[in-house]
């Protein structure tokens, strides 16, 4: 009889097996919120270096910290005070999300609480590695991976810059990346809401997103 009229998803994301597969840097993402879900879009913002004024977070390998906002962030299921912010690139709205260095899409879609991931094995403590920091500047609360190494890394070849932007004026985010590592395992780039996500299967973004794409407030099955 065909197929259903509509087949709506809450997640995104993009996995890369290796780190030399990763094709997002120097480009950003920026995630509007739209009817309890977001529009995705080619990012409309540009990265924001940490000052001086910044927070080092302290983070170590496989670790978390949770950073208290100067505002409330509005999220698809409410708002929230504080995010939870993993060494291995990824944050959320509240712990739960584990801090395991294995990046694997089951996991994210099943994930109690909902986050935003660049999911990686990094390592903040490592000899030589820049620091995972926090800067709130106007409305805007920016976390920082600032020339964090991959686990096992031992020079500046392995260091990740990139930045996740939260607007607590209107829920908006950004995922902004710099230079990137070729080196270590593989990566995970993308979103969901808390709680069991069905699979919207591996999403080629640097091709994508040349245009706009939607994200449902909720997974709805034709």
């Amino acid at each position: 009889y065909g197929a259903g009229c509509y087949d709506k998803k809450a997640s995104f994301y993009e996995f890369f097996a290796t780190s030399a597969a990763f094709d997002l840097a120097n480009t950003a993402i920026t995630m509007l919120p739209a009817a309890g879900g977001y529009t995705v879009l080619p990012g409309i913002t540009s990265y924001v270096a940490p000052t001086a004024a910044a927070t080092p977070l302290a983070l170590t390998d496989d670790s978390e910290t949770t950073i208290t906002l100067a505002a409330p962030f509005p999220h698809s299921t409410g708002s929230t005070g504080t995010l939870t912010v993993c060494s291995n690139g990824y944050v959320s709205i509240a712990t739960g999300n584990g801090t395991t260095f294995t990046p694997v899409a089951a996991t994210m879609l099943a994930a109690p609480q909902t986050g935003w991931w660049m999911w990686h094995d990094l390592n903040p403590a490592a000899t030589g590695s820049g620091q995972v920091k926090f800067e709130t500047v106007g409305s805007i609360a920016y976390v920082t991976w600032d020339g964090v190494y991959d686990f096992g890394g031992t020079s500046a070849a392995s260091a990740n810059t990139f930045q996740f932007q939260f607007d607590t004026s209107n829920g908006a985010v950004h995922i902004v990346f710099q230079t990137i590592s070729t080196a270590g395992n593989a990566r995970l780039v993308g979103y969901s809401p808390g709680g069991a996500s069905s699979d919207p299967g591996n999403r080629d973004i640097s091709a994508t997103l040349p245009g706009v794409f939607a994200l449902s407030a909720v997974d709805v099955a034709p």
